[in-house]
């Protein structure tokens, strides 16, 4: 399965990385915000988006909606560290996948992918 990572944490990308690569996925695009997804997004096509909701300027669930209008058949996970049942509703209105709380650790990130 190819991956693509959406989080202004190049430290926290690159851990997500370290562990999807050690089980075999592939990460095709890395993302610090909108601007660079939307620009790499129809060069490296991922079956599945794991996008932060919080970013200094904008919204994950801003920035999913527009995903489901430019890409509907790509499936998107939302990655937060708010617990919040607000986020996850209109998350799963928007059409994601799921919502992966951090933190989190490999196994649980691992599961929630097989679950896409």
């Amino acid at each position: 399965m190819k991956i693509g990572l959406v989080d202004d944490s190049v430290i926290l990308r690159s851990a997500i990385k370290n562990v999807l690569e050690s089980f075999e996925y592939d990460v095709v695009l890395e993302a610090g915000g909108s601007v660079e997804l939307f620009a790499k997004l129809e060069k490296h096509k991922p079956d599945l988006l794991l996008l932060d909701v919080f970013f200094p300027t904008e919204n994950g669930l801003d920035i999913l909606a527009r995903l489901r209008k430019q890409y509907p058949k790509l499936k998107v996970m939302l990655v937060t560290g708010m617990k919040q049942d607000s986020i996850a509703e209109e998350a799963k209105r928007l059409g994601a996948k799921g919502v992966l709380y951090k933190p989190f650790d490999a196994d649980e990130l691992i599961d929630a992918i097989k679950r896409v």
